[in-house]
C-alpha cells in the first residue's frame, strides 16, 4: 500500500549473493549482459547493508534446511559461502 510515511525494506539477500551460487565465469557474463560491475552493485544499490554471519558458523545447532526451502547447503558448505 502506497503512503507518504518513511519505509524501509529489509532483504535477506543482495544481488551480489549471485555470485557464491554459479561459475566465476557465469557471474562475469551476468555482469556484462546486464553492463554493471561488481563496484556498482556493492558500493551504489544499497544505501546501507547489514552482513550476518550463518548460523553454521559458531551455532551449528541453530542451523537448519528445514524451515526454508531455498537452504539446500550443508553447514560446511555454507560456511564456505
Amino acid at each position: 500500500k502506497a503512503n507518504r510515511r518513511a519505509s524501509v525494506i529489509l532483504c535477506d539477500r543482495g544481488l551480489m549473493d549471485v555470485s557464491a551460487y554459479v561459475p566465476p565465469w557465469v557471474w562475469r557474463l551476468l555482469l556484462e549482459e546486464r553492463n554493471v560491475d561488481v563496484a556498482a552493485l556493492r558500493d551504489k544499490r544499497y544505501d546501507a547493508v547489514v552482513h550476518l554471519v550463518t548460523a553454521a558458523d559458531g551455532a551449528e545447532q541453530f542451523y537448519t534446511t528445514s524451515n526454508n526451502a531455498a537452504r539446500t547447503e550443508t553447514p560446511q558448505q555454507a560456511r564456505s559461502l
